[in-house]
């Protein structure tokens, strides 16, 4: 009896001990998790702090002043990028801003083009720096922000701007202003490009010119029209036919150095497109990118002689892309292992 007993408080002592020694372990992790826990926290604490400390440094304290934006990616956006806040008008909506390469650049409260070109490597290929010399027809210029980006590399020539709405096409000549030497090197246009010539309605968003568009169906797809439909504008504009135009230009200014398209034009890209085609513009094209927003499922068919480098689907309709000659396509190897 008393070894049964005794072989019970053996194994009793033994569990106690066990008990003892894994409880001395769990304190250790408790210990351990709140000390990394106080840790994270004041790192986290400490990242909030200097976040918003820069971000009112970046702001000059101001940041309220900044209607109708999203601060927070604005502020990133310029951060990450080395891109200075120069100045700001409240009243005026009016925002300056400059690169680190010194270009300088205006925008109101919508920045998004802004941020895809010079934050985000819109337009941004190999084949641009490969190019002994180019040049760039720039069809659906916007606010310049694409030309003053085309324009300052060294190698391209000239960049030839079309921009369908007067009040944007003003808004671009702002932005080239600031910048007089790019300036020399851009041709803008105060019309746009389509099949044929002729006088015709867009459809514009006060504020968000980067959505006007001579489609309707387009403002029952993008996402901003079906937010702000209701406040949309329509003005009278001019389209002149793009083959003509630019085989016009390329024999006028006895062009030989590599060209570049870029087309975004919000909708009408395949009019355009097949203008070019039917003019043989295209063949004298190397290289063809930009945003189709409907109507051109077959672009691939379309560009005969042609290599996809990129195609990013935003929508079913809605995607940019980026095609150059077939001689200019030379893909190195991958490594597998």
């Amino acid at each position: 009896m008393l070894g049964v007993v005794g072989d019970s408080q053996k194994s009793l002592d033994g569990f106690i001990d066990t008990y003892n020694t894994n409880q001395k372990k769990m304190n250790s992790f408790v210990d351990t998790y709140l000390n990394i826990k106080s840790d994270l926290e004041r790192s986290i604490k400490t990242f909030n702090n200097n976040y918003q400390s820069c971000k009112s440094y970046f702001f000059n304290g101001d940041e309220d002043s900044f209607r109708m934006m999203d601060t927070d990616e604005f502020f990133k956006m310029c951060f990450f990028n080395n891109i200075k806040l120069v100045s700001h008008s409240p009243s005026e909506n009016r925002i300056y801003l400059k690169t680190e390469e010194g270009i300088m650049l205006a925008t109101n409260n919508r920045f998004y083009t802004l941020k895809e070109i010079f934050t985000r490597g819109g337009y941004s290929i190999p084949q641009l720096h490969q190019f002994k010399e180019f040049v760039v027809f720039d069809i659906g210029m916007n606010r310049g922000y694409a030309a003053l980006k085309f324009a300052s590399y060294d190698n391209c020539r000239a960049v030839y701007g079309f921009e369908i709405d007067s009040d944007t096409f003003d808004f671009a000549i702002e932005n080239f202003e600031l910048n007089e030497d790019l300036y020399k090197k851009i041709k803008p246009h105060k019309f746009g490009l389509s099949n044929k010539n002729e006088e015709l309605d867009i459809y514009c968003l006060p504020g968000a010119d980067g959505v006007t568009t001579t489609e309707l169906e387009f403002t029952k797809l993008q996402s901003e029209w079906i937010n702000g439909k209701a406040r949309m504008k329509t003005k009278k504009a001019e389209v002149k036919n793009a083959g003509e135009i630019l085989s016009n230009i390329i024999e006028k200014e006895n062009i030989e150095s590599n060209i570049v398209l870029k087309i975004d034009t919000e909708g009408s890209e395949a009019k355009i497109i097949d203008s070019l085609i039917d003019k043989d513009v295209l063949d004298k094209v190397d290289v063809i990118m930009g945003e189709i927003h409907f109507g051109l499922d077959d672009l691939d068919e379309k560009l005969k002689g042609f290599k996809n480098i990129s195609k990013v689907y935003f929508t079913d309709t809605i995607y940019s892309f980026c095609y150059v000659k077939e001689e200019l396509f030379n893909v190195l190897p991958i490594k597998e292992f």
